[in-house]
């Protein structure tokens, strides 16, 4: 019997070859092609991170993936097959791109054999006064901790040592002739002579390694202390113990022989080894973007956003009408404008706000830490739980409390995502809500799209007050407006389809947006199946991961899912249920429809009510369902396809255009 469902994992990759495709988009410019190529790479390196860990567990356990049929070594030799035609795709895109900004004189990547008499003596002298004194040379142990994952191998008769590349030295040498470049490992390698003689080298590899940072917490139980809690989360971030290796990259220089070589040698399956064509770990092409992107034309044209008028008090406006914004076509400075104010209004009492994820050296953080010295009452709710950000958020954690910030590290068992802050003036009985797609970030704000609402409405702020108040005891759910997970947001969801599919039935006239980032959750595609073999329609747009497949419910189905991918990155989430005779639901959410999100994080979903910001939310969904110049559709064989169209629309390319004749919100 055919599946129903995609796997999550192939999907994944799927949307990097998505990434890996703008390097070959003639309206990307050169250098954000290579910026592309390198986010790709980042995008892998999170993928054998946190990914493989499962497929590993299914092999070991010989376990069976109900929802595809697949079993662990299907399942890899699935990915390696995947992940090998996005290398070739990968690697053929980069040697186009550098040739062509070779031809325009921009800069030229170069290797130690292609180098002049003079370059040579220029890199020699660079390796004996910057590098040499720094390369240390270590017996092989497949349990040793590099102290970077990209190391030289050297191969003797008998035995096997190791070099870990530098990683406080910059990857890029330059030659001596300006804007030149070759690789340090490339240097080291045709430099070292005396160390491939003092070791009786026969032959060496280029390689890096992966390892499985998906370490569990395995410590969360209900009712844990708080002091417990950072006891035991300081022991997590300092001792993450034994790692296993989940990817081998080696450089093609040694040809196809090293795949079975490192396999042997690591103890780890052949698919799991990729034998690279060109430079290991492309994220070294992020620094060459850096170098250059302030030269015209090689760069997308740079934006400035829309700001709040100062002369105009922010919470005042928000009092006379709700506002809606889109990042990053708004700029956070709206939000950090809207915190400020609330702290520097004398009347503020008290201001509560979640942090998922937050940039060094935070606005946010620094705000929230001026607010506690004035003596407003500061209760920050700080997940401690944010993948790859527990040293930093603990670090962040630290800092408010020295500042005298109240701290709460939320639902032990249930990363806290939702994204909210609320402003009270309790002695005037008033407060201020803000609730968002997005993290308070104000780095990632200027490259996510996510969408920030504003509002005084009394039914938002009483929610918003007894959300923090559930955080501190059990999961209720009782709101006024909002529906949360884990208790009743995935059933809102669900039970608006099911409406939305009785009107359907009755008038002719509904409909379903959708628009995340992961649409993995078998009951929510189920819920969508049921009602697509009905003909309710579905549009769905999905950036990454989507595990509902075409094709499958009946002559009358009518779905259509695209993924957009373009200059930004696509994070907002959106849901849209039409109901018979022109009734309309819009909700924003910090959820997406993924089964983490749903049963095992906090998350808020929110009703857009107010007519302005829901006019406005229409014309951004109306917007996304017209993109087709950045958008790929899944087609029934499970493979995105870019549809060619006369005129082609960008959503946003169409709102950044209209930020040439607007300034301020």
């Amino acid at each position: 019997m055919k599946s129903k469902y995609y796997n999550r994992d192939l999907s994944w990759l799927l949307f990097d070859n998505r990434v890996i495709d703008q390097a070959y988009n003639a309206k990307v410019p050169l250098l954000e092609k290579l910026r592309f190529l390198s986010i790709a790479s980042n995008n892998l390196d999170e993928f054998f991170g946190v990914r493989m860990h499962n497929v590993y567990s299914m092999i070991s356990k010989k376990k069976i993936e109900k929802r595809t049929g697949l079993n662990g070594i299907d399942l890899l030799s699935l990915i390696h097959e995947f992940n090998a035609r996005n290398i070739t795709k990968q690697y053929e895109a980069l040697f186009i791109i550098l040739e062509r900004l070779k031809d325009k004189g921009v800069f030229q990547m170069t290797t130690y054999d292609f180098l002049t008499d003079d370059e040579r003596n220029y890199v020699q002298e660079y390796y004996l006064k910057h590098v040499v004194n720094k390369l240390k040379v270590t017996p092989f142990s497949s349990n040793l901790k590099y102290t970077t994952n990209l190391n030289i191998l050297l191969c003797s008769e008998n035995e096997l040592y190791n070099i870990a590349i530098p990683d406080d030295i910059d990857r890029l040498v330059k030659t001596g002739v300006d804007d030149h470049y070759i690789l340090l490992e490339d240097l080291i390698t045709n430099i070292s002579a005396d160390i491939w003689k003092k070791y009786d080298v026969k032959e060496s590899y280029t390689y890096r390694l992966s390892y499985d940072k998906n370490k569990k917490y395995d410590f969360l139980e209900e009712g844990l202390s708080d002091e417990v809690y950072l006891d035991k989360m300081t022991d997590y971030i300092n001792n993450r113990g034994t790692r296993r290796v989940t990817r081998v990259e080696f450089s093609a220089n040694n040809g196809d022989k090293g795949r079975s070589f490192f396999a042997s040698l690591l103890g780890i399956n052949k698919k799991s080894v990729y034998r690279i064509p060109g430079p290991l770990d492309l994220k070294f092409l992020d620094k060459l973007f850096k170098k250059y992107e302030d030269q015209p034309g090689l760069v997308f044209e740079p934006f400035n956003n829309l700001k709040w008028k100062n002369s105009q008090n922010i919470l005042h406006s928000i009092e006379k009408q709700p506002m809606l914004i889109q990042y990053p076509y708004a700029s956070f400075d709206v939000f950090l404008k809207f915190l400020k104010t609330g702290i520097e209004d004398p009347d503020t009492t008290s201001i509560k706000m979640t942090i998922y994820r937050t940039e060094k050296k935070s606005k946010v953080v620094n705000l929230l830490k001026e607010a506690a010295r004035k003596g407003i009452n500061v209760t920050v709710v700080v997940e401690l739980r944010a993948r790859f950000d527990e040293k930093h958020n603990l670090d962040v954690a630290t800092d408010l409390e020295s500042a005298g910030v109240h701290v709460v590290y939320g639902d032990r068992l249930n990363k806290v995502h939702a994204k909210i802050c609320l402003i009270l003036q309790e002695s005037k009985n008033k407060g201020y809500v803000q609730i968002g797609t997005g993290n308070y970030n104000a780095v990632t704000a200027n490259v996510f799209t996510d969408l920030s609402f504003f509002t005084s409405d009394k039914r938002y702020v009483d929610d918003a007050i007894q959300f923090f108040g559930n955080l501190a005891l059990t999961h209720e759910d009782n709101y006024n407006m909002l529906a949360t997970s884990p208790v009743d947001l995935k059933q809102m969801i669900i039970t608006n389809i099911k409406r939305a599919t009785k009107d359907y039935l009755r008038t002719g006239d509904a409909e379903v947006f959708i628009k995340v980032n992961g649409l993995t959750d078998i009951e929510v595609i189920n819920a969508i199946y049921s009602a697509a073999r009905l003909g309710l329609p579905f549009r769905i747009i999905v950036r990454g991961p989507c595990c509902l497949k075409l094709g499958i419910c009946g002559p009358k189905e009518d779905i259509v899912v695209k993924s957009i991918v373009g200059e930004l990155l696509e994070h907002s989430r959106i849901y849209k249920f039409k109901y018979g005779e022109g009734n309309t639901d819009l909700w924003i959410s910090s959820a997406d429809l993924m089964t983490r999100n749903l049963d095992r994080r906090v998350e808020i979903a929110m009703p857009i009510v107010d007519e302005k910001p829901k006019r406005e939310l229409l014309k951004i969904i109306k917007m996304f369902t017209k993109d087709t110049a950045n958008s790929y559709y899944l087609n029934a064989n499970g493979e995105y396809v870019k549809k060619r169209k006369f005129i082609n629309k960008s959503a946003q390319q169409t709102w950044l255009s209209r930020l040439k004749w607007k300034k301020y919100i």
